[in-house]
Formats: C-alpha cells, structure tokens, sequence
C-alpha cells in the first residue's frame, strides 16, 4: 500500500521509512485575544545526506519582541504517534488539540501549555484528501502542503524569557510542510483575526518543479460562516492577477462558478526563519507575523459575500517571484 494511506491523513507524520533528503514541519501560528502578541512555533525534522545532517528541531518567532530562536534536538529525539497526528520532541508535545514546551537555548526559555477547542479541521473527501486536492496522490513532488486546523481558540500561557504571555481567548491556526525541499519561490499568506467573523484565509503561489520544466501553483480558500470557497490550479479557478510592489502584494482569482476573489497583504516586519533545501535546514527566508491582508469575496452577479480586514496576519516573500507575478 505504500503511501496511500497516509494521503487520506497529511496532518500525520508522513516521513516513515525516509532517511535522506527529507524534512517535515508543523506551523503553529498562535494570537493573542487582544491581537497584540503574535507567535509561531514550528517543530519538524531535517535530514541531509548524512546522519550529521539529521534532526530535530523547534523554530519560534515572537513578534513582539522580534525574537527568533532555533531549538536544535538529536534526531531520535523525535517521536511520532501512528495513528493520528501526535508528536514529541524531547519534552515538547504538540497535536491539533493544544501544545506543551519547555525550549532552552543559548540563555533563552520558552515554556508553557496551551490548549485548543472550537477546532475546525479542514475539510476532506476521496479524492481532495488535503488542501492540494488531486495533487496530494501525485509522487515524488518537491514540497507537499497541508492543513491541519484552518482555526481553532486557544487557552494557556507561555512564558518567554520570563515574561508571561497569555493567549486565553485567543485564535490559532495549523498547517504543514514535507518533502525534499521548500519551492525556488512563493508567496504565502495567512489570516484569521477578521473582526466580528469567524473567517480565514489563506492563499499560497509557489514555482512548482514538475517533469524537465515547471509551472506555477497556486492554492487559495476563504472560510466565512462555515462554507469553505476553493480557489486552486487543479479545480479550474484562474489566477488573473497579481503584483507586487516592494512588501505589498494584490491579488485576483476567479472560481469556475463565477466567483471572485480580491486580496491586498502588507508584509510588516519579519524574523529569518530557516528553511528546507534538500532535507537540510540551511536556507534563510523571512517571514512576517505583522502582516495586514484585505480581502473581497463576491459572487457572479457582483453581490460581495464577504469583505474585511484582518490584523495581525502572516506572510512570506521568499525567492525571486517575479516569475510568479501575473498583470
């Protein structure tokens, strides 16, 4: 059976078996009630080609302060369940229901547990097991993405340093990454704290090897009221725009039932987080929690379904995009 049953479940571990030129990594975005702190804590592995390339690891950027921290662990220090998606990195336990840490490096402490309710899985079916659809049984890819909670509450403090940071009442999200290495270049943005809505969206565009050459893909999806609208490469949906200007980037998409969709994000101030290149965390990319998105969701006849603003949100410039850009 091979990799298929693990396709209907890319929150899980997906990496059994792997032993070079590998990486996997969860992204925990966490935001406070009030929305004046912002966090990401990333745990995953890495493997290069040796076993000096191999393991463990914990990102944190705290936008706040403007720290980020890199937890390095031995590789067998991580463990996975078989089951569901639960795993442990020395003393860290995270899964889709909350998060426990206890982070030490070069003087810096990170400790704390928080846990998740309300949580809203993305949704699945036969043949769209994850947020790349029919792209999820297609071998051998470069990056593979999916979603774990398109957003959940968050209850608990963490300590920093020896300050207390509480996030009781507040809104997070999950996704992931695994494969060989990240794409040449993307652009990746994510917002949930839309005020008086229970909205989220993402949209990602990315330089996609495939055969000798490559294309672009994009993945795009907007929650509002509990309906899930789906803007991506595989189901017909164009992209008919997007530009960029310095840290700024506006968008278009258009779905095949005449939908349309049109976004501004602002970048804000990033941290330099690591990143994959064939399996070894040795690339530098910035990402920022800071960010401010637009977005305008409206429906053939030109009714708008949804229009808001979402701060903080969280962005990533990485590569040279002008290839990905569309006037």
């Amino acid at each position: 059976m091979g990799r298929l049953p693990a396709v209907w479940h890319p929150e899980r571990f997906q990496g059994a078996g792997r032993r070079r030129r590998y990486f996997e990594g969860w992204y925990f975005k966490l935001v406070d009630r009030e929305r004046g702190a912002a966090l990401a804590l990333i745990p995953g592995i890495a493997m290069g080609d040796g076993k000096e390339d191999r393991h463990a690891f914990v990102q944190l950027i705290d936008d706040r302060t403007g720290r980020v921290a890199y937890f390095r662990y031995p590789f067998e220090a991580f463990r996975s369940a078989p089951e569901r998606f639960a795993i442990e990195i020395g003393p860290n336990r995270f899964d889709a229901h909350g998060l426990s840490i206890d982070l030490e490096e070069g003087g810096f402490r990170a400790t704390g547990t928080l846990c998740f309710d309300g949580v809203v899985p993305f949704p699945k079916t036969f043949l769209n097991p994850g947020v790349m659809g029919p792209f999820s049984f297609v071998p051998g890819m470069e990056c593979y993405h999916g979603i774990v909670n398109v957003r959940h509450r968050v209850h608990g403090t963490l300590d920093l340093d020896g300050t207390p940071t509480v996030f009781e009442g507040g809104e997070g999200y999950i996704e992931k990454d695994w494969g060989r290495s990240f794409p040449s270049a993307w652009i990746w943005v994510q917002a949930n704290h839309f005020p008086d809505s229970d909205a989220s969206f993402l949209f990602s565009v990315a330089r996609i090897p495939w055969g000798r050459g490559s294309f672009n893909g994009f993945l795009c999806f907007l929650l509002h009221q509990g309906r899930l609208y789906r803007f991506a490469t595989y189901d017909r949906s164009r992209l008919v725009r997007l530009g960029r200007e310095g840290d700024v980037v506006r968008g278009e998409l258009r779905g095949p039932k005449g939908l349309r969709l049109s976004f501004t994000a602002d970048r804000g101030a990033a941290g330099i987080l690591r990143a994959p290149k064939d399996g070894r965390m040795e690339r530098e990319i910035e990402e920022s929690l800071a960010a401010t998105v637009a977005a305008r969701l409206s429906d053939r006849k030109g009714r708008v379904l949804f229009e808001s603003t979402s701060r903080p949100a969280a962005m990533e410039i990485a590569g040279e995009v002008d290839g990905l850009l569309r006037r």
